[in-house]
């Protein structure tokens, strides 16, 4: 028997049944709403910065660039035997007007901005690490931005949501994308010694 969804929710409703389809409107959306711009200023815990530019330090050389540098979390953080740069926008430095070439970017970026922030990062440097909901950054969009620039992703770095931050349900990683991947993803997550002490620095 064939009908129209209109006629069964009319004929439901005029049974006094409740409705046999949850509106889709009503449904939580997979991937998270944009970040308003007036929230995008969330500072990293230092430790869990720290952590994080441990983890990928064995991997980094030359120039190093923080696009959105902040309290300074990530960039205090950078190995010592990297030259560093940094951009800031509110210290009059807008990464997205930057000119310079790095070997590899590291930071937090405003997630509001992820896409003009990942498009950017991939014409100034062969290695991005980027910070941000693992749904924002693996939409088939966001994947296929990826791949035609000649990028892939080579590492999802998992760790605990800080406590200060808003808790959304959605796993946050750091993204190691890098020019030129063309192999699996490693998904893997910081050793719970280390995940632990920034917790508990946090």
């Amino acid at each position: 028997m064939r009908g129209e969804l209109a006629s069964l929710l009319a004929y439901t409703q005029l049974l006094g049944m409740a409705a046999p389809i949850a509106s889709i409107s009503s449904k939580r959306r997979l991937i998270p709403a944009s970040n308003a711009p007036e929230r995008d200023r969330v500072m990293t815990p230092p430790a869990l910065a720290r952590a994080i530019c441990e983890h990928f330090a064995p991997h980094m050389h030359g120039l190093i660039l923080d696009p959105a540098r902040g309290d300074g979390a990530f960039y205090d953080h950078f190995p010592s035997h990297l030259a560093k740069d940094w951009c800031e926008i509110t210290d009059g430095s807008d990464f997205l007007a930057w000119q310079g070439q790095a070997d590899w970017i590291v930071t937090n970026p405003p997630w509001s901005r992820l896409a003009d922030f990942m498009v950017k990062a991939m014409n100034c440097a062969d290695n991005i690490v980027f910070v941000a909901p693992l749904p924002n950054l693996t939409t088939k969009a966001r994947l296929r931005t990826i791949h035609k620039a000649g990028f892939g992703i080579a590492e999802l770095l998992q760790f605990e949501t800080p406590r200060e931050w808003p808790q959304s349900g959605f796993q946050l990683v750091a993204a190691w994308i890098r020019r030129g991947h063309a192999g699996a993803c490693r998904f893997t997550s910081l050793e719970a010694s280390a995940s632990n002490s920034w917790l508990r620095a946090a």
